[in-house]
């Protein structure tokens, strides 16, 4: 199944992880959109959301844990 932003972009609004006080689905919906502007697919998602995470927190491993666990709570909404 193809990469949907739009129903990616309504459901990041159920998402309820947090990261060192920042709320990551604000990071999720940019990189939605950037997706749906450049045409781009899940892989450039997760990138754009691990990459805004690692900016808003020092531990890189840790943002790039809560983007995985992000996208495993979106993966199956994100299609179709």
């Amino acid at each position: 199944m193809a990469f949907n932003p739009w129903k990616c972009g309504h459901c990041i609004s159920k998402v309820s992880t947090r990261i060192r006080g920042y709320d990551p689905r604000e990071m999720a919906r940019r990189c939605a959109a950037e997706c749906l502007s450049k045409g781009k697919g899940p892989k450039a998602f997760r990138r754009c959301l691990s990459k805004r995470l690692r900016d808003a927190c020092d531990d890189a491993a840790h943002a790039d844990r809560v983007a995985s666990e992000i996208w495993q709570q979106l993966k199956s909404k994100c299609s179709g």
